[in-house]
């Protein structure tokens, strides 16, 4: 449901955070917000748990990137469930290694998503790959938390992201050319959301 309002309030171009980009604004505040409305915790505690997904956030940035053009969705919803993730474990109050591998294991089930907004609209399937983010980032909390092995550590699996998201083509990384965006229901959305802007176009020029 947090996730879901955030995307709304984006969609409707109500004002939000991009943590980390607009179209993967719902998946970060939505599980920290939605965990600890759930659990009780105070917003000083939901304060330090987006504090610390952050931090996982500045990692991210500075060797791979959140940018869509650039890496695929990986880079907007992928390290929105990471970040997330460690947010989760320290809402928890789980130790920072657990916070580590948290965000590692989630970055980890994103590699290689790919971006394909359907009539160029942040929208479809943009929702449900932040609420795909959202439950894959407490899935991973609490494996992190049951101390399951990440097996690959945080640094090296940022570092996978960069040299995966170069690796994949352009045509599936936000430019509508692959993916989902081709498809022949994606084509007429397109379609009939062009036509009607034409028809509002139309409208105002008889009207002036």
């Amino acid at each position: 449901m947090f996730t879901s309002s955030m995307m709304e309030i984006k969609s409707s171009m109500g004002v939000i955070v991009a943590a980390p980009t607009a179209g993967s604004c719902g998946a970060l505040p939505g599980t920290i917000i939605g965990t600890a409305t759930t659990l009780g915790f105070s917003r000083d505690q939901m304060v330090q748990a987006m504090l610390a997904a952050g931090l996982i956030g500045v990692f991210i940035t500075a060797h791979a990137t959140f940018s869509a053009e650039v890496g695929g969705c990986m880079g907007e919803c992928g390290s929105a469930s990471g970040m997330a993730a460690a947010g989760v474990v320290v809402l928890q109050k789980g130790s920072l290694s657990q916070s580590l591998a948290a965000a590692s294991m989630a970055l980890q089930s994103s590699l290689g998503l790919i971006c394909d907004t359907v009539a160029d609209r942040v929208e479809a399937p943009c929702l449900n790959r932040n609420v795909m983010a959202s439950s894959t980032a407490i899935s991973c909390a609490n494996m992190a938390l049951s101390d399951y092995d990440q097996v690959i550590p945080l640094d090296e699996v940022i570092e996978t992201m960069k040299r995966v998201g170069d690796a994949i083509p352009h045509t599936l990384r936000c430019t509508g050319l692959g993916g989902l965006a081709i498809t022949k229901t994606a084509k007429k959305i397109e379609a009939a959301l062009q036509g009607n802007k034409a028809t509002a176009g139309t409208v105002s020029y008889k009207s002036c």
